[in-house]
Formats: C-alpha cells, structure tokens, sequence
C-alpha cells in the first residue's frame, strides 16, 4: 500500500527528522478529520497485506484502542493550553501507535546511560555493563564505544601504541578513529572485525546463535577460521555458531542496528521466547510463560523511547497473551 505524504511525514517526525515547520504542517494535520480517516484506513490496509496471524478480535481490540487514545489526546489538548512543543509531540505519539512505532515519556524500567572507565586488571582494561544499563567510552586513540546491556570489552595496556585490539562480549557500537598503520580489530567468540576508520555495530552475546557485525560508513573485514568477507556500508555479516558459516547481507535500512543506543527496540519477526532473552538483558526482568505455545507467537515493530511497560502493552495489543507483574517477573498466559 502506497503511503500518502503525511504518512511519510509522520515517519520522518519519528526517526528526529522533521523541522519545526514540518511538525507544524503534522500537528494541524492530526487535529483534522482527513487524518482520523487516512490513519485508520492505512491501519486496516497494513494489517491485511501483513504476515501476522492476528485473530479478529484482537486486531479489533487494538483498532478501537488506538481509536481511542487519538480521541483522547485531541480532547485533552483542545482543553488546555500547552507548549507548542508538548502539544505535537502529545499528539504524535498516539497518531505513531497506529504505525507500530510508539513515542512515550520515560518511566518503568528503563537502561540507565552513563560514561564508564575501565576497570585494570594486571595491564589490562575492562569496561562492562549491567543488565538494565549502557555505557559509552572513549579508547587512548580517540575511538568512541557505546556498550549495550549485559557486555563486557577488554582491552590491554599498550592499546593504541603498538596494536588497536579489543575483546568483545554483548553488544557494542564503533565510531572508530582513523590510524592506517594499525587497524582496530574487534575479537569475538568465533568472528573478528577488522578496520582501519569507520563505524560499525557489533552483536555477539553468548548466548545467542549468531553474531552479527552491520557496516554503516567505510569498510571492515569480517573473518572467522573458515571465511572472510568484506563488508560495505548498509551491509552485514552473520556468523552462525552452529554451522561455523559466515554469509554477507544487504540491508534494506541498517540504521535499525544502531537503534538501541537512542533506547529504541526493532523486532523482526522474533519470537516471545527471543524477545524474553533480550528484556531480561535490557530491564533485568525475568518473564515467564504459563505454556509453551506462547513462547512461538512472533513479534514485528519499532518501539521508540521505550519503557517495559510500553513493550509489554504493545506486544498484548498485538498478540493473543495477557500479562501480569510479580515484582521483577512478568508473566505471560493465553487470552
């Protein structure tokens, strides 16, 4: 389905690309009818070229509750006389839900941010995370880190005199500082990666299957014991643990990569049981399942500016589960 200009423009807004004056244009289009009808016709039109196995009962719920909430927020903002500012964005961010792209204010259980410095440990360095929490850092050699949750970075003494290695566990992104004589090197358990200035993500937590390097400016090497590839920009590489292979993937949008470091969540079709893994890491919260068939229902989205308590309600909108909090445990039944 082709999207019309305020669509597009909605998108944008979401993504921090707009100006002041295009999310003028935006809020006086959300306050017209025109945009109550395009929003729930581009709705329904989603939602049935999709591959999401939504019974009609739940996507009714989700549509009315969207219904709703847009009714609300127009009426709560004729009624008082807000900022400009908060206004458009209030408004916004019940227009983005329809998109499955939710803009909320910070609450719940949320990653805290901080710059971090190393740990030494017998003329090495460590910089690590927590669950719950992310972390940035600035190497010798002026390259910039940003840590996800849950991920450890080593580092030796000598780092930038003699060699540019580091040690990675989790997830970490890479603005790397240009030294042609000694590449900066990224070592993980099975695949390294190997560049000279650039930035690139990479994701090689433990205990996943795969680790995933993306490529966003300038060239890497990717390398395993078997293969090595070269990567260019809006490209990855996957190194599947199981098979030992590397294969190389054209993105459609790469960005998506980076997007945990502006606290934003992408799902691809993930499972329950794959997004658990992944909120324990991120909020230090453990779910539970009441049977084993939830585990399977999937999950596809960009959640923005995300709490616990947005993912959580969202995923119940969209999927056939219901939940419940038990201090740190949701637990997730059939409805």
């Amino acid at each position: 389905m082709e999207k019309n200009t305020n669509i597009l423009l909605l998108e944008c807004f979401m993504r921090g690309e707009t100006s002041p004056d295009e999310e003028q244009i935006l809020s006086d289009w959300l306050h017209s009818q025109e945009a109550k009808e395009q929003l729930s016709n581009y709705y329904q039109e989603t939602w049935k070229g999709s591959n999401n196995k939504l019974i009609a009962e739940v996507q009714g719920r989700m549509f009315e509750r969207v219904k709703s909430q847009m009714h609300n927020a127009v009426q709560e903002l004729n009624r008082r006389k807000q900022k400009r500012t908060m206004r458009i964005r209030r408004l916004f961010q019940y227009a983005a839900v329809i998109l499955l792209i939710i803009t909320a204010g910070i609450g719940g259980h949320l990653y805290t941010v901080s710059q971090t410095e190393p740990t030494v440990t017998d003329k090495s360095y460590l910089v690590q995370t927590g669950k719950g929490q992310r972390a940035n850092i600035t190497l010798p050699d002026g390259t910039v880190v940003w840590l996800n949750s849950y991920t450890q970075l080593h580092y030796n003494a000598n780092y930038g005199a003699t060699q540019r290695v580091v040690s990675l566990t989790g997830e970490a992104y890479f603005e790397v500082a240009k030294d042609k004589e000694k590449p900066f090197i990224v070592e993980t358990a099975g695949m390294n990666v190997e560049a000279l200035g650039t930035t690139f993500n990479v994701k090689a937590y433990r205990e996943d299957s795969q680790i995933i390097a993306t490529l966003f400016s300038g060239s890497v090497r990717v390398s395993s014991d078997r293969d090595n590839v070269i990567l260019s920009p809006d490209e990855n590489a996957t190194f599947e643990r199981r098979s030992g292979k590397l294969a190389i993937h054209k993105l459609d949008n790469s960005s998506y990569a980076k997007m945990w470091r502006n606290n934003d969540l992408v799902f691809n079709g993930e499972t329950l049981e794959e997004i658990a893994v992944l909120l324990n890491r991120m909020y230090n919260v453990q779910i539970a399942f009441k049977s084993e068939r939830i585990k399977q229902y999937c999950f596809s989205g960009v959640i923005c500016n995300n709490s616990l308590d947005n993912v959580i309600e969202l995923i119940s909108l969209t999927s056939p589960i219901t939940y419940e909090t038990r201090g740190d445990t949701i637990i997730l039944g059939n409805r």
